[in-house]
């Protein structure tokens, strides 16, 4: 009878331990427990949308499984059965997924016995707290209140493009990745920002352009005389990432380049970013929209520029404009989904609050059509 009864005391006892552990660090920290509301807010907010597509817009939704479309299948298949050993019939293949993303599904699939679909939408959405709480300390200073905490978060959490980051696909661990490799390098921690990096161009073939601004910020704080064996092992891992994925293909099917080569099977080439530029502001209707879209983020690379942040900057110009060279589908979310774009933003926005209720207003409904748009086939969010 003795210890039927104080087992719940036991139990109450430590669950009160843990509170009192956890609340003095969430007090130290709120950038934490502002992420953690901010997540919590973003996923009530796409799962409401939804829903609400499906009463009067057709669209199909019905668990959060079904978020899981487009690339997320493509991701999905590296889960299942690993790379293509060769090109499927009609000429595609999951090469281009890198495998840092897929990877992170791998607990909810072959741990927890999740359905494939929601082991993508659960590993998507569970980055997507980590790339809250990163951008919230990229973006943050020393004087900034909870508020500046909440409104810098909620850039990411209600990002226009939100949809990608609850619908299975890397953008929000990219995100997440390079937000914390800025953020390790800035602290001058230098070989675990390499590590960061590493992560980073395992994720997606651009995060090894992380090694630019990595070299960059190294030479700010020493210069050339002065840089060590540190910095140059943490220069190295950057795009370590990427080449193993690249010796993997080579050993897969003999292209170490093959992620790139693939893409010619979704029309996608390397050319002349100026004349795709021409083409998509030259086209009606979505084309147009997103040329200038990529005139505003290359704007925006200059501008964080001229604030004394080149490694944001250049950053942020390479990673649109390399894409870009290929085609202008899928320019939005490559835009949108960039750390320095949205610190150029939020430091826009700081500096003239009066704007924010015209962005909210902007972000919110943009991502609300986008959700919409998701769920009823519209290839304008892919």
């Amino acid at each position: 009878m003795s210890g039927t009864a104080t087992a719940p005391v036991a139990e109450t006892a430590h669950g009160r331990g843990v509170v009192r552990k956890i609340a003095p660090l969430l007090r130290r920290n709120p950038e934490i427990w502002v992420a953690i509301v901010l997540w919590l807010a973003s996923n009530v907010f796409v799962t409401g949308i939804a829903k609400l597509a499906t009463w009067e817009g057709g669209a199909k939704y019905h668990s959060a499984a079904d978020l899981c479309q487009w690339d997320c299948g493509w991701y999905g298949s590296v889960v299942e059965g690993g790379y293509d050993h060769a090109a499927h019939a009609d000429g595609t293949a999951n090469w281009p997924f890198h495998p840092a993303f897929p990877a992170t599904a791998y607990p909810f699939r072959n741990w927890l016995k999740l359905p494939l679909g929601l082991s993508m939408v659960f590993a998507s959405k569970a980055a997507l707290l980590f790339a809250i709480y990163g951008f919230i300390l990229l973006a943050g200073q020393p004087l900034d209140s909870t508020a500046d905490h909440v409104r810098a978060g909620s850039l990411v959490a209600f990002n226009p493009y939100l949809i990608y980051a609850h619908a299975g696909y890397a953008e929000p661990l990219y995100f997440a990745l390079a937000a914390f490799a800025f953020i390790l390098a800035g602290r001058k921690q230098w070989i675990a920002s390499g590590i960061v990096g590493v992560l980073l161009s395992l994720t997606r073939f651009i995060g090894s352009l992380f090694v630019f601004s990595y070299a960059i910020m190294s030479l700010k704080e020493s210069g050339w005389r002065k840089y060590g064996l540190t910095k140059i092992i943490g220069l190295l891992l950057c795009p370590l990432g990427t080449a193993l994925f690249m010796l993997y293909m080579y050993r897969l099917n003999g292209d170490p380049l093959a992620h790139i080569h693939i893409q010619a099977a979704w029309h996608k080439t390397p050319g002349n970013p100026l004349d795709v530029l021409s083409l998509s502001l030259t086209t009606h209707h979505w084309p147009r929209v997103w040329g200038v879209m990529v005139l505003v983020g290359l704007a925006a690379s200059v501008w964080l520029c001229t604030l004394r942040k080149p490694e944001l900057g250049v950053y942020l110009a390479l990673s649109i404009l390399i894409p870009f060279s290929t085609a202008y589908w899928g320019m939005a979310r490559y835009i949108w989904w960039q750390p320095p774009f949205l610190y150029a933003i939020n430091y826009a926005l700081k500096r003239y609050p009066a704007w924010w209720p015209i962005y909210t207003a902007f972000a919110s409904g943009m991502a609300s059509f986008m959700i919409w748009g998701w769920f009823t086939g519209h290839n304008f969010v892919v």
